[in-house]
Formats: structure tokens, C-alpha cells, sequence
């Protein structure tokens, strides 16, 4: 069986790496343009909303990853898991926290994009 601190820096690598991904591609995408995502002052309003959107997209993204690494569903599963329990003892860990985190988005009025 791994180690505790193992154990934790498989995953702190899982969401190093997907943390890295979203630098390169909102740095990416906000720098060529992609998407509309260039300053125009004309239209400043319009400019913010795209921007709001891809980062939206790519951070949800990201936190939609971390539920699924604590759910055991990323390559740190391998190596062991952390186990999310709260504080009255019900573990956490495998309750499809990634629908579950989306869903949340949705009922209270955050777009999942």
C-alpha cells in the first residue's frame, strides 16, 4: 500500500498538470484570438462577455477534473486514493462528485458552457 504523502502527491500532480494545461490554453487563445477574444473598444461589453466565457469553459473544466481525480477516476488512482469524508463520517469519495459539481453549477444559476 502507498503512503500517505504518496498518495497525496500523485494527486497534487493530477492537478498540477491539468493546472498547467489551462495556463497554456487560455494564454493560447486569449493571445491569437481565438474564440473573439481580442480587446475591442468599441465594444467592450461584448469583449468582457467572450473572455467570461472561455475562462468559464477552461476553469470548470479544470474543477471538473479535480472531482473526478477524488472520485478515482485519474492516473493517481493507481497509486492510492485520498478519501473525502465529512465531518459527521460520510465518505464522499465515490458519489460521481464530477455530475454532482455540475449539477451544482446549474441549480444555482452558474453556466456549466
Amino acid at each position: 500500500m502507498a503512503e500517505s504523502e504518496e498518495i497525496i502527491n500523485a494527486v497534487f500532480e493530477d492537478w498540477a498538470v491539468t493546472l498547467d494545461g489551462t495556463i497554456e490554453e487560455l494564454t493560447s487563445q486569449i493571445l491569437t484570438g481565438d474564440y473573439g477574444v481580442t480587446p475591442d473598444p468599441e465594444k467592450p461589453e461584448d469583449t468582457r462577455n467572450k473572455l467570461q466565457w472561455l475562462l468559464r469553459r477552461e476553469l470548470t473544466s479544470m474543477m471538473f477534473g479535480y472531482c473526478v481525480t477524488i472520485n478515482g477516476g485519474s492516473p493517481s488512482a493507481e497509486t492510492g486514493m485520498v478519501r473525502l469524508v465529512d465531518e459527521n463520517g460520510t465518505d464522499h469519495t465515490s458519489l460521481g462528485l464530477h455530475s454532482a459539481f455540475l449539477g451544482y453549477l446549474d441549480s444555482t444559476g452558474r453556466p456549466t458552457v
